[in-house]
């Protein structure tokens, strides 16, 4: 850990910012203290109050992706980052007391993965939350290993040709004529694929759980799945994937949520993605060793470098950091009084070098 960082950190950030330099290498009273510090912010319980609905809704189709997959606030795909940005994590008991509903709602879902697209794919967005956070239990991990295995198979082979000929297919609508059809065997959402290529959350819940595993074949094929996406092949495919034909309801699907990644050099010609994704995916990806000499990996951080200030700090752009962060969380108390746009730069510097720093960590 840069010492000089960490005391720049220590000397401006909030509770949020000290408890997850705690995590890294802190005293338990500190730790303690940053917890303590933050349940006092009324925001924080107004986030961990949005775990509340996981215990009282019903658990039908509709209820189920409001609850972990829509637009709103108050969904677990929005919030729940925020509370991984506050430093929460499994040990705290506020925390863990919130966390048993979504857990029991995991365990549902996975029961009856077999029977419905719609809980199938809800196991797929929620492994990485319970890696992050360091729930583990039977159902998660065997969830997770029986999705390695299957992704697994697509990575061995190098699959990159990954579209059926669409004359034998229907008509597609005249704003996707150009986008290709993925063969059925290759859809990343459906259970009975036999090589589903992977998504977005897969690589994302991987990246968590290489750092707990033990066992070396599995992290063999781990490691065979992000030398797989970091193919300049893979890396060419359009983002997104393409389109899925839904042969039972004779309807044509956008695909979505391909593990693309942002900045990377593709024979000289650099994909951007938005950049709403970048820091996440750069971040997620620093967790696998094998990633950190790639030539992706070093563009990255040269891209991350040009924003470290005179200090040695860093300040990203705001579209980087797209989430809205506490002030009594993220700023000691001597710098709320600050005018507005003066603490939104110095919230904005904290997390930037707490995310950099982090990134550096791994590395080392």
């Amino acid at each position: 850990m840069d010492i000089k960082l960490k005391n720049w950190l220590q000397e401006h950030g909030g509770p949020a910012i000290q408890l997850r330099l705690c995590s890294v290498n802190g005293s338990k009273k500190d730790y303690l203290n940053a917890i303590s510090t933050l349940l006092e912010i009324e925001e924080v319980h107004s986030l961990l109050n949005y775990f509340d609905p996981f215990r009282t809704s019903g658990r039908d189709i509709k209820a189920l992706e409001h609850l972990i997959h829509y637009y709103k606030d108050t969904c677990l795909d929005n919030f729940f980052p925020l509370i991984m940005d506050l430093g929460f994590k499994a040990g705290i008991t506020i925390f863990d007391e919130k966390m048993v509903s979504v857990v029991d709602t995991f365990k549902y879902v996975f029961s009856l993965k077999n029977e419905s697209t719609h809980c199938y794919n809800y196991t797929l967005i929620l492994h990485r939350y319970f890696f992050i956070s360091g729930y583990l239990f039977p159902e998660v991990i065997e969830s997770l290993e029986n999705r390695l295995n299957a992704i697994h198979k697509s990575a061995k082979e190098k699959i990159f040709e990954i579209y059926q000929d669409s004359s034998k297919l229907p008509k597609k609508p005249k704003i996707w004529t150009e986008v290709g059809v993925l063969k059925d065997e290759l859809n990343p959402f459906k259970i009975t694929a036999q090589k589903p290529l992977p998504n977005i959350y897969d690589i994302w819940a991987l990246a968590y759980y290489i750092n707990i595993c033990k066992d070396k074949a599995i992290m063999k094929k781990i490691n065979d799945i992000v030398a797989y996406i970091l193919e300049p092949a893979f890396q060419n495919i359009r983002e997104g994937y393409g389109l899925l034909w839904v042969k039972e309801r004779r309807i044509y699907h956008a695909c979505g949520w391909s593990p693309t990644l942002p900045l990377y050099d593709n024979e000289g010609n650099q994909f951007q993605s938005g950049t709403y994704f970048n820091l996440d995916c750069i971040d997620f990806m620093s967790n696998f060793k094998t990633v950190h000499k790639s030539k992706w990996f070093q563009n990255c951080l040269r891209h991350l470098e040009q924003y470290k200030t005179d200090k040695g700090t860093y300040i990203f752009p705001k579209e980087y950091l797209h989430k809205k962060y506490i002030d009594k969380a993220f700023l000691k108390d001597k710098y709320i009084n600050l005018k507005r746009n003066e603490r939104e730069l110095l919230k904005r510097e904290l997390v930037s070098t707490m995310k950099m720093m982090e990134i550096y960590n791994r590395m080392d």
